[in-house]
């Protein structure tokens, strides 16, 4: 029981050395790296979001998803042929979203219904009634914006959520 004791003691011993030379190797690196003045962030200028990658269990599948209920553009000839997965790049406006048949880490199932309670894809369109006409026809159940906005929330057949914003200015 003693060797037992003096055990675990030791163990938890190790374990807050180790936890305390972690934190001061890294407050100690963030102190290196921190910027010396906000005036060196302003120098980052952003163009805008380039592409969202999404995970998805069938390529084909999802692209000819997304191709006909979405309208979206099929861009794939853009794709890296040195990817080592199946993928597809579809333009969404001046946008990319890219398709990635990998395995995925997080549940399909149990999600929250309204996808807007849930990581989602955001996008803007002319008008929402389009989206939702086409889903309707499919079957396909969404959820209109709780906030009382011109916004369409459904999930594709892998469970990402997409958000379709309505800006008429489009």
């Amino acid at each position: 029981m003693m060797r037992l004791l003096a055990f675990v003691c030791l163990s938890l011993a190790v374990v807050h050395v180790r936890a305390y030379v972690s934190s001061r190797y890294a407050t100690s690196a963030l102190r290196r790296h921190r910027p010396s003045s906000s005036s060196s962030l302003a120098a980052v200028k952003y163009g805008g979001l380039h592409h969202c990658g999404i995970l998805v269990s069938d390529v084909e599948q999802s692209k000819a998803f997304f191709m006909e209920v979405f309208g979206w553009e099929d861009e794939s000839h853009l794709r890296p042929k040195t990817l080592p997965y199946p993928g597809a790049f579809l333009k969404i406006g001046p946008n990319q979203i890219h398709l990635m048949q990998l395995p995925n880490p997080d549940p399909t199932t149990g999600r929250p219904e309204h996808g807007g309670r849930d990581r989602h894809t955001a996008l803007t369109v002319n008008n929402i009634d389009v989206i939702k006409d086409r889903l309707e026809s499919r079957g396909m159940t969404f959820t209109m914006s709780m906030s009382g906005r011109r916004a369409l929330f459904c999930r594709d057949r892998d469970g990402n959520a997409f958000e379709f914003m309505e800006d008429v200015s489009l």
